[in-house]
């Protein structure tokens, strides 16, 4: 009896444990902008939720006048999704801002400061050529459903631009603000620093996002703060207690416990002349990356996407939503950098797509 009892608690936990890590629930709040796209507004799942990149337009698709009241539009924007998953603001870890105009930073700085008044997520900060529906700005976010679980780190090798903090932990996870540098050398170095940090040490990097205003980078922009020239968006986990399944360094996915991280794929390599077939051949080099580690398309719950010309963004969008049978992950949809001015040259990237899978 105390055998087949203690068999049936076993059984019972697994199937818990095993209906937990699949969970994934569709996040729409009510009367907040709609999307614009086959992507999803939040996605809950396990100790996350990922948000879609919200520009400045409200429920109704109107704009606001000037760029402070465009910034609280996006923050709220970003706001009523959190909230409809049960969660705040300050539950949020990380942040990915995206402006048309560098100029605009300090307004925008100074109002999105009123929304973390204490402990501020990390963040990257990026300036773009276009975003859809001529948003102005453009913020993406990753919230953690138990704060207990969030520290904020103050590193003396990473001072945030901005109203950001150096980095945020959720348990061995670590998400950095941006690290940027004249070069991508010195951008590199200045990582460097940041993990040989004690709080850092022997860290791993399960997430890389490269950006630089010059061509060819892995993700050309516009332009960064400061007169920077390179940036790099990271996601560490701490070696001691991390459970990475990755199978090697070059692997498109690299993984912490359940969820993959797989950096942007180019669509150049394919050949492809047509940002729809650009598409394709992005999407089937991430699907074997997922595959690699057990998982799939259907798992992953955060997209973004780099286009070449914002003007391609219906051409994109289909081909994109094949690619998922449910409900769609979240996105981020900007254009980094000016068109390239002939496409036929060096079989230039019309897209790029990186990835966040939860298995």
């Amino acid at each position: 009896m105390i055998r087949s009892l203690a068999a049936a608690i076993f059984l019972v936990t697994v199937c818990w444990c095993c209906c937990y890590a699949q969970e994934r629930k569709l996040i729409v709040p009510a009367n907040a902008a709609k999307p614009v796209g086959p992507y999803s507004p939040g996605i809950l799942t396990g100790n996350y939720l990922y948000v879609s990149g919200q520009g400045v337009r409200d429920a109704n698709g109107s704009m606001p006048n000037g760029i402070e009241a465009q910034t609280r539009q996006c923050l709220d924007n970003v706001k009523a999704i959190i909230e409809a998953a049960g969660l705040t603001m300050a539950h949020i870890v990380h942040m990915q801002l995206y402006l048309e105009k560098m100029s605009d930073f300090e307004v925008v700085d100074q109002v999105y400061a009123t929304y973390f008044p204490q402990a501020p997520p990390a963040r990257i900060l990026v300036g773009v050529a276009k975003m859809p529906t001529d948003t102005t700005v453009e913020m993406t976010a990753v919230a953690v459903r138990d704060p207990s679980s969030k520290k904020v780190l103050a590193l003396t090798n990473l001072k945030p631009i901005g109203h950001a903090s150096s980095a945020v932990a959720v348990g061995d996870r670590v998400y950095l603000s941006g690290v940027y540098g004249k070069t991508m050398t010195a951008a590199n170095g200045n990582l460097q620093k940041v993990l040989r940090q004690t709080n850092l040490g022997g860290s791993q990097v399960v997430f890389r996002n490269e950006y630089a205003t010059t061509m060819p980078s892995m993700i050309p922009v516009n332009e960064l703060p400061q007169d920077m020239q390179a940036a790099i968006s990271v996601i560490t986990v701490r070696r001691a207690n991390r459970r990475d399944r990755t199978k090697n360094s070059s692997d498109v996915c690299k993984a912490d416990a359940e969820t993959l991280f797989c950096s942007v794929q180019a669509g150049a390599a394919s050949g492809e002349k047509s940002v729809e077939g650009q598409v394709r051949f992005v999407m089937k080099k991430l699907q074997a990356g997922l595959e690699k580690h057990g998982a799939s398309l259907s798992n992953v719950t955060a997209s973004n996407v780099y286009l070449d010309d914002i003007k391609e963004f219906k051409l994109m969008n289909e081909p994109y939503a094949s690619f998922f049978q449910n409900f769609p992950p979240t996105r981020t949809t900007v254009q980094p950098f000016p068109p390239a001015a002939d496409r036929s040259r060096n079989d230039p990237a019309l897209v790029r797509i990186s990835v966040i899978a939860v298995k």
